[in-house]
């Protein structure tokens, strides 16, 4: 089976990294050299493609579909589809909030566990060294005892 993708729009979004970090320019350039971004959609909607192309959401032809339609879309559904990436964006930064606490959870957790088991092997080496004081302190008592015994 073919893959119906045309081979020119085949990749480019993996070419354009998500980085909360660059600014809507940044995205805009960047994305120019991929895709045919509407001159209306450049000056009117910079905020938009930088969401675009940073949503998970998406693959290249729904970005390539959402750039060609954002000249004629009314302001409610851009209002709409602002929100609707927003949100996704959001979401997403609270699972990885999340998912980031819980992983620190757990290696609060396993680092005590690896402390108590440390613990553990310490208290049992000193209690060996314990035992194996008191024989040779008792093999010393027992000298002194048969020292004198023989006096």
């Amino acid at each position: 089976m073919t893959d119906p993708t045309p081979q020119s729009t085949k990749g480019k979004s993996s070419l354009i990294k998500a980085d909360p970090a660059r600014s809507n320019e940044d995205y805009i350039k960047e994305a120019e050299k991929y895709y045919i971004i509407p001159k209306l959609a450049r000056e009117t909607f910079p905020d938009l493609i930088k969401l675009i192309f940073e949503t998970e959401s998406m693959d290249e032809d729904e970005r390539e579909y959402w750039l060609q339609i954002l000249p004629i879309m009314t302001e409610d559904q851009i209002k709409k589809f602002r929100d609707i990436l927003v949100n996704e964006k959001e979401q997403l930064k609270k699972l990885d909030q999340d998912y980031q606490k819980e992983m620190s959870e757990a290696n609060k957790k396993n680092t005590k566990q690896f402390d108590e088991e440390e613990m553990l092997k310490k208290r049992t080496a000193l209690k060996a060294q314990e035992v194996e004081s008191e024989k040779v302190e008792e093999q010393s008592e027992q000298a002194l005892l048969d020292s004198l015994k023989n006096l």
